[in-house]
């Protein structure tokens, strides 16, 4: 599946979802671009800078280049410079350079080439709108996936038309995100559930796997919006189909979101069914996440997860009337939030600080 998009982590113990790239696929983008040009080894060093980069999402930050700006999740300032002047504004740049060459190219004479043009422009419209939360770009995105659509159909160019989507169905899913839109949420499943049965699971089962997560994740927003056990059950089984794919060896980050994302919709199914044991077995997973992760390279995903874990202590204690477990769960939200202290994320640290707050009053009312 040749996409620029981040994955979701959902991180219930903090609200919101964080997002970050890890499949190193974007170097597709690059296949109809001239490798002489010296607009090629721009991009390609622009998409490896974006490798691994974090990000909440957040509605309508005006640019690529302001939201490359307010990082502070890379190592040092030179890497958040080139990030901020010369890779965000690379991507802007091209998209002119592919709706020049889509002017250039003629349906009737080329249609396989000017299809690819149309969903490259779909991935970087849609990669700008997913970092910088715009609407604008995000409809641009699903336009261009759309005239694609009309060249890559099911029955012509099957492969190819599942990519589109997929892609389609991403950006759906983050534009019913942003707008908390059951409608767009609705589309987007649709629209995966119909390329998945397309993808060659043999043959690419990193894109089989991903488009499975992300069945999962739509799934978990419907279920969680609609308190609804039947759907997150269905995304439950959505994750551990991606999960099926995803060897912690092999695809160490990949396997994590999708723990992660496994034991959030234990918790949620726990939390909205007041089912103790769906909220005792999200617990240990998200130990043997905590264990995996690096907490010194990706910090701010490796806090989410601590903060799962822990919120998910706070609801069993709360279902069970465990008063050491509320205790310890006061304990790690306090962590959590000495742990954004000294950081840009004062959001993070202000709901840490009101769940916390939220254990003491827990804590006071078992102890009666």
């Amino acid at each position: 599946m040749s996409h620029l998009y981040a994955e979701t982590l959902l991180a219930p113990g903090l609200g919101g979802s964080l997002q970050w790239r890890y499949q190193n696929n974007g170097l597709d983008l690059l296949a109809i671009i001239d490798p002489e040009s010296p607009v090629y080894g721009a991009l390609r060093r622009a998409i490896d800078r974006f490798e691994h980069t974090v990000f909440a999402l957040s509605l309508n930050k005006p640019s690529l280049i302001e939201w490359a700006n307010s990082q502070e999740t890379l190592q040092d300032g030179a890497d958040r410079r080139e990030l901020r002047l010369g890779s965000a504004h690379v991507f802007q740049q091209s998209i002119e350079l592919l709706q020049g060459m889509q002017m250039m190219t003629d349906r009737a004479d080329d249609p396989s080439r000017l299809a690819a043009i149309h969903h490259n422009i779909g991935d970087v419209m849609g990669f700008i709108g997913q970092r910088s939360g715009s609407v604008h770009f995000l409809e641009q995105a699903a336009l261009s996936y759309e005239q694609a659509l009309e060249i890559r159909t099911e029955d012509t160019m099957p492969l190819a038309w599942a990519q589109s989507t997929c892609n389609l169905a991403l950006v759906l899913q983050t534009l019913g995100q942003l707008e908390d839109d059951a409608s767009l949420l609705k589309q987007a499943l649709r629209s995966f559930q119909q390329a998945v049965v397309r993808l060659p699971r043999a043959e690419d089962s990193v894109s089989w796997a991903a488009a499975f997560a992300n069945v999962g994740v739509v799934l978990y927003r419907l279920g969680t919006q609609r308190r609804g056990a039947r759907t997150l059950e269905q995304s439950l089984v959505a994750f551990r189909n991606a999960l099926s794919e995803r060897a912690q060896p092999s695809q160490p980050l990949a396997w994590a979101i999708t723990q992660n994302n496994i034991a959030a919709t234990l918790q949620a199914m726990g939390e909205h069914e007041e089912d103790i044991g769906a909220l005792e077995a999200s617990i240990p997973l998200y130990d043997t996440v905590l264990k995996v992760l690096d907490r010194t390279e990706l910090p701010l995903v490796w806090a989410m997860v601590a903060a799962n874990r822990v919120s998910a202590m706070y609801s069993l204690a709360g279902e069970s009337d465990y008063l050491d477990m509320a205790e310890a769960s006061v304990a790690g939200f306090e962590e959590i939030c000495d742990l954004f202290a000294d950081t840009e994320y004062t959001d993070y640290q202000t709901k840490a600080a009101a769940r916390a707050q939220q254990g003491r009053a827990l804590v006071a009312a078992l102890q009666v």
